[in-house]
């Protein structure tokens, strides 16, 4: 740092030796100031290194843990998504109605209904639920006459 040299307050010999006396001072700060930032100059860059590859390292951690998180936490946010979207299920259907006592598709209990025996017969005797004639299977139930 560049001091102007102040000029000579005319003829006061104890003035310009004390402002000599500052100017000599200020000079030597001058000095010492500018070998202390070059003395600071590597011990500050050697620093901002460190703490460059300290955020390097970070970052790059952080970059792992989001490329290995990332698939698991897309998936459940698209699962929130994807279940606001689908309409609620439906209600579960209503259990049948009993039967009513003088229904006539009603089974018929098997005390009351007769037995009838049929005279085997010489030919394979088709199973209820196979086709008629006309291509239509015979319903299993029984109608009650009467």
């Amino acid at each position: 740092m560049d001091l102007p040299r102040t000029p000579d307050p005319g003829g006061e010999p104890e003035l310009s030796g004390w402002l000599a006396e500052v100017e000599g001072r200020l000079a030597a700060i001058d000095a010492r100031l500018a070998h202390l930032e070059t003395s600071l100059r590597p011990a500050v860059a050697e620093e901002v290194q460190g703490a460059t590859a300290d955020l390097r390292r970070a970052l790059t951690e952080l970059g792992r843990r989001l490329v290995t998180d990332l698939p698991h936490e897309l998936a459940r946010h698209r699962d929130a998504i994807v279940a606001e979207l689908r309409p609620p299920p439906p209600p579960p259907p209503a259990p049948p109605t009993p039967p009513a006592d003088d229904d006539l598709d009603a089974e018929p209990d098997l005390e009351e209904a007769p037995v009838v025996l049929a005279a085997p017969s010489a030919t394979r005797p088709e199973p209820p639920d196979a086709p008629d004639a006309d291509g239509r299977r015979a319903s299993r139930r029984r109608r009650r006459h009467g």
